[in-house]
């Protein structure tokens, strides 16, 4: 027999309240910075309370309409910043964004090299750690490489923001020419322009190999030394984009360097690295696909709560139900058969794997 405290936490997850499901959704939005929908879903989504005459009041214990958006903008204020340093990063604006960084988050480029803690849970508590790393060093030298890509750079790499066709404004490009030319091509036949930016950007990979010597730890000098090997490499190459080092000049690698220092931003600003829903879904991934792992046969179905029903598995066939007996003026289709009773035995079955996309797109899903 399920306690009182069981009993509430079930109906708690099986009837969430309307201000639970409206902190979920607001909370995604706040995170992943769509700050006008998040204005418009707080004026549109607040709790209104009528008297008997059906006229609109406030209950006195509860926050206004008002004080509930300024708390929201404060909270958009850091997605503003966080959405401006991202798209900078995109686009190869590099020093815009480390500008933006040491202006507003000077934590996370500082030379402070704190140690990350392997788990900041407390019971009851789910937390998600930053999947890579938040140290400043990392993070700083991880720019001035990218820097480095943007200006060794010979092909512009447009950017589209979400839902636009249009592409950003990007960088110039430092020459057209910047790379060392072939051992069989006379240098004296290069302008001076070129053979100021080769300047540049051989100054600029000495000053990459200057850092990674000054790394605190042996094992990251070791580390960044191999991969500076790898992007001083752009050097030899007339057109980069071209060459096998061309995993380097992609807006994946522009992504994969916003994502890590998002994720520091929201880490030294003491916020969740992914939204509460994300947070749920990873959650109920690894806990069903667990479960399927061990082979975990289902409780019998007399057993669950109503309403309750597995997941969509792509393994699985969703479950059938009867279909109405057509009329075909028969005296047999008018009265329903007499069925023995069904053998009180339920079928076991492994409990399937959570599948969120399936969950999603599914036509069963409630």
């Amino acid at each position: 027999m399920p306690s009182k405290a069981e009993s509430s936490r079930t109906k708690s997850l099986l009837f969430p309240a309307p201000q639970e499901l409206r902190e979920l959704v607001l909370d995604y939005l706040v995170h992943n910075s769509f700050n006008s929908t998040a204005e418009s879903f707080v004026s549109e989504s607040s709790v209104k309370h009528v008297d008997a005459d059906g006229d609109e009041v406030m209950r006195s214990p509860e926050r206004t309409l008002a004080e509930d958006l300024v708390d929201l903008r404060q909270r958009l204020i850091v997605g503003d910043l966080r959405k401006d340093i991202r798209t900078h990063i995109l686009t190869g604006k590099i020093d815009e964004a480390k500008a933006l960084l040491n202006k507003h988050f000077p934590s996370v480029l500082s030379e402070d090299t704190e140690e990350v803690p392997t788990s900041t849970s407390s019971p009851g508590r789910w937390d998600y750690l930053p999947s890579t790393s938040v140290n400043p060093e990392h993070l700083a030298l991880n720019l001035r490489i990218q820097a480095f890509i943007e200006a060794a750079r010979t092909i512009p790499l447009p950017y589209y923001p979400p839902g636009s066709s249009t592409p950003l404004p990007h960088p110039p490009l430092l020459s057209a020419t910047t790379k060392l030319p072939p051992e069989d091509e006379d240098t004296e036949m290069l302008g001076p322009e070129s053979e100021e930016a080769n300047e540049q950007l051989l100054h600029r990979v000495q000053g990459l190999y200057s850092d990674a010597n000054a790394l605190t730890r042996a094992e990251d000098r070791a580390r960044y030394l191999h991969e500076l090997k790898d992007v001083g490499g752009l050097l030899a190459y007339i057109k980069p984009e071209n060459s096998p080092l061309a995993a380097y000049m992609t807006q994946r690698r522009r992504e994969g360097i916003a994502d890590q220092i998002d994720g520091a931003i929201l880490y030294r600003a003491k916020r969740p690295a992914v939204s509460r829903i994300e947070l749920y879904a990873r959650y109920t991934a690894t806990l069903w696909g667990m479960l399927h792992e061990k082979d975990v046969k289902t409780p019998p179905r007399s057993t669950w709560p109503a309403g309750v029903s597995l997941p969509p598995s792509a393994g699985r066939s969703p479950e059938t139900t009867l279909a109405p007996v057509k009329d075909t003026g028969v005296l047999e289709n008018a009265v329903p058969a007499i069925k023995k009773p069904p053998v009180e035995k339920e079928a076991e079955e492994v409990l399937p794997p959570f599948d969120l996309h399936l969950f999603v797109e599914s036509p069963e899903r409630p």
